[in-house]
């Protein structure tokens, strides 16, 4: 995988000559080279479930969020979105609780939804076009996950009976299962995955991540101290 972002990349330098002298110095990326299959799967699970961990934490804060932004001055305007759920399942009642309170809530299927849409949209996006500038990312970012959230509402409705979510404002769209007052939201939402994602394929973590365990308290001892 290449990445776009200026980080020092991991360097080899090719092997002495036969003839004694020392060969022209050749650098090689990390990223260029071929990683272990099973470490390459293994990183890959662990970016998914940080971002369903992170997806679940945040929706839980959004709510209050949400709450305090829809009584702002100028701020409300990125708040116009009615969010609610299955009204069957009597969980709208959130909204009325004190902010002071701090509740929140969240279905235990938004850690697959918020997975999917950075691991296989966000990265994606990321990794094509990370030499346009920030605005157009955050653009591409804010529609997919706009699409996306559309169409996975409808697949969890059919999959549980139950509506997880809808939107219920004058901008609702794709069986109200989305709405165009949340776009700015989700354009910040993409760009925060990305500095995640960025953060992740930093080459050093990765290859802290590739190395084995220490396995004796002297490799122990040794590694503690390059941490501080």
């Amino acid at each position: 995988m290449k990445f776009g972002y200026n980080r020092k990349a991991m360097e080899h330098t090719a092997p002495v000559s036969e003839s004694g002298s020392s060969s022209r110095s050749v650098h090689v990326r990390r990223a260029d080279l071929k990683r272990n299959a099973r470490l390459k799967l293994t990183f890959a699970l662990f970016r998914f479930c940080l971002y369903g961990m992170v997806g679940l934490s945040s929706e839980i804060f959004f709510y209050n969020l949400v709450r305090v932004g829809q009584h702002v001055p100028v701020l409300e305007v990125f708040f116009r979105f009615k969010w609610r759920v299955d009204e069957r399942l009597a969980l709208n009642h959130i909204w009325e609780t004190p902010v002071v309170a701090a509740y929140g809530q969240c279905s235990l299927w938004m850690f697959l939804v918020y997975g999917i849409a950075c691991f296989y949209f966000v990265e994606a996006i990321y990794r094509r076009t990370f030499r346009q500038p920030t605005a157009l990312r955050a653009v591409l970012y804010g529609f997919a996950i706009l699409f996306f959230e559309g169409f996975s509402g409808v697949v969890l409705e059919q999959l549980t009976g139950y509506r997880i979510w809808y939107y219920a404002d004058s901008g609702a769209i794709l069986w109200e299962m989305t709405s165009l007052y949340i776009l700015p939201i989700w354009m910040v939402t993409g760009l925060i995955a990305e500095f995640i994602y960025r953060e992740l394929m930093d080459p050093d973590l990765v290859a802290a991540l590739e190395s084995p365990l220490p396995a004796t308290p002297e490799e122990t001892e040794a590694s503690l101290q390059l941490m501080q």
